[in-house]
């Protein structure tokens, strides 16, 4: 674009400029305060403020304007509607008070429009500059959506190894009440062994006590009834 044909140009730069300016400046101050995603991914609902909650939305895209209706400030997650009517909570860092810079000037440029003054090759640009606009944004917004889904992973592997050492620490501490267990076992089986084993000798101690006194005794009493 050469300098003197600037002028041309001027209305339509001018009116991209004041677009901008006016999104910048308006602020919605209410109880339901009006917020829009941050120009960075596809940001999931869910039905609580953590990532173990369901999700009840795959993905809120960049630029959606969200009513919030609570929030959490401890744990960083803000409870939302968007104008169809879906609720649900997601992290507090993706909602900001203006729409992002992407969704601002393609807003703008939708606006704008086609050039009146038939000027081609600026409109042919500047659509250009948008596709790839659009398909680095739909790139970075892939990139952080994968990111997103491996911390999910990595806290959820966090946790099965937290849970995998309490099972393992309480198989030990069955296996140890079993070792008492069978040294219990042994020590009474060989208790009642002993308790066996000296009963046996009293046994056959008396037994044989018995068959040494018993044959005297009886032959005297039947030698004093013949006498008698």
């Amino acid at each position: 674009m050469k300098l003197n044909n600037f002028p041309e140009y001027f209305p339509m730069f001018s009116r991209l400029l004041c677009l901008l300016l006016l999104t910048g400046t308006i602020a919605v101050s209410a109880q339901a305060q009006e917020r829009y995603i941050e120009d960075t991914v596809f940001v999931p609902l869910r039905t609580g403020g953590s990532t173990e909650h369901r999700v009840v939305h795959q993905g809120l895209p960049s630029g959606t304007a969200v009513t919030v209706l609570e929030e959490d400030r401890e744990l960083g997650w803000s409870r939302v509607r968007t104008h169809d009517g879906n609720e649900g909570w997601l992290p507090s860092r993706y909602l900001k008070r203006e729409p992002g810079a992407r969704y601002q000037v393609l807003s703008a440029l939708h606006a704008l429009g086609q050039p009146e003054d038939g000027s081609v090759s600026l409109s042919t640009a500047i659509e250009q500059l948008r596709k790839d606009a659009d398909a680095a944004m739909a790139t970075r917004d892939a990139l952080q959506t994968e990111l997103v889904e491996l911390r999910e992973l990595s806290n959820n592997a966090t946790t099965l190894d937290a849970n995998n050492r309490t099972l393992t620490e309480t198989v030990q501490m069955l296996k140890n009440q079993i070792s008492v267990l069978e040294a219990d076992n042994a020590r009474l089986h060989d208790e009642a062994w002993q308790k066996w084993f000296i009963n046996g000798v009293w046994a056959t101690g008396i037994g044989g006590f018995l068959t040494l006194v018993l044959p005297r005794i009886i032959p005297r009493r039947k030698r004093r009834s013949e006498w008698g």
